[in-house]
Formats: C-alpha cells, structure tokens, sequence
C-alpha cells in the first residue's frame, strides 16, 4: 500500500475507536436511565450518605464556587471539578481565574495537551465544584506540579485522563476513581455527575 492509503486507514482506525467508545457511553448512559428511579416532585434530594461516591470525591466535601465573581477566595492548588455529560472534568487552580487541565478529547476529535485556561471555559457552562481533599502536597506545590506539566500530550481515556493529572499533582497518584467507576459500578458515577449538575450538594 500506498502512504496515502496507510494514513487514510489510520486515521479511520482512530475514528471507529472513537465512534465505538461514544456509543458505549451512550449506551451506558441510556440503559442507566431506564433502570434509575424518577425523582419525584417538589422534593430535595440531599445526599446523606456519601459512601457510595466513586473514589477520592466520596470522602472529600465539595464546594459550589461563583465562577461570575472574582475567585480570590480560591485557593491556588485547589483540584476542581466540573460535570460533563458522560464524565466529571479535573483541573488544578492556578491562579487569577486560571486552570491547568487535560483538555482531551474536549476541543475535537483529536485529543489535546494539558494546557491553561479561564475558569469559564473551564466551567463551560456547567457547575464548578472546589474538592476540599487532604493533598499530599502543598497547595504552592500542586500548582507547581501542574505547570510542570503544561504542554504534555500524552492524553489517554483509560491511563492519563484529566483525573490522572489532577491525582498526580495533588497525592502523587496516576489514579481515576471514574475510570473505576466506569468498569465496576457506572450508575454510581452517572448519579454523581447528575447530582454536581444539578447542585444537589452542599
């Protein structure tokens, strides 16, 4: 075969593993909405028992954080999350309104370095949730430890996620409670993403 040829077949290679790890999730997704209870009306869910929370973010309280406002009151080296559709999104404070996240898969379909940006577009459009978490290191080291990181492109869903990152930076740990979560016990991590959406913690 022609170099043409291979790099057409590569990169089709790489789109049906996209495709296929889209539909997986949507599948999940879909069979964990059939098999969830329907809330009823005009009732508050409060989460009393967080031990059933995925990883790290079950023992670890959560502050809802004003994105609109200045965020003096965030500490630098603070790990923050942020629910996506299928997914929480990490990243680590850095300062005057700055975040350092892996951005994957989150721009297009070829994934993206850990790179800086606004606290807005890290929210894009969603809660932004401060994890008050015992850290390995100080907050002026994690935030160290995140920017020596800037510029890497070494994205991997299943090994080196924006969770692996933000793991790293705060305990030393390539670790991700979602990724767990997502092989032993899904609709635990769907309920936790619905309830950061839906501001159901306080």
């Amino acid at each position: 075969m022609n170099d043409l040829t291979l790099v057409t077949v590569d990169k089709f290679s790489s789109l049906r593993s996209i495709a296929l790890i889209c539909l997986a999730l949507i599948t999940t997704n879909v069979f964990y909405r059939l098999s969830a209870p329907l809330p009823v009306p005009h009732q508050p869910v409060e989460p009393r028992n967080c031990g059933t929370l995925p990883g790290s973010l079950a023992d670890a309280p959560l502050t809802l954080l004003n994105i609109e406002q200045p965020a003096s009151g965030v500490p630098v080296g603070a790990h923050l999350i942020s629910p996506r559709r299928f997914y929480v999104h990490h990243g680590i404070y850095l300062g005057n309104g700055e975040v350092a996240h892996y951005s994957g898969f989150s721009g297009s379909l070829k994934s993206g370095p850990i790179e800086v940006t606004d606290l807005e577009h890290f929210a894009n459009g969603k809660p932004v949730w401060l994890v008050q978490e015992h850290c390995k290191y100080s907050n002026d080291e994690v935030a160290c430890r995140a920017r020596s990181r800037l510029g890497e492109n070494q994205y991997s869903v299943l090994s080196n996620n924006c969770e692996h990152f933000c793991s790293w930076c705060t305990h030393g740990e390539n670790y991700s409670a979602q990724v767990n979560a997502y092989l032993h016990r899904p609709r635990y991590l769907f309920a936790l993403i619905a309830a950061l959406d839906a501001h159901l913690f306080a």
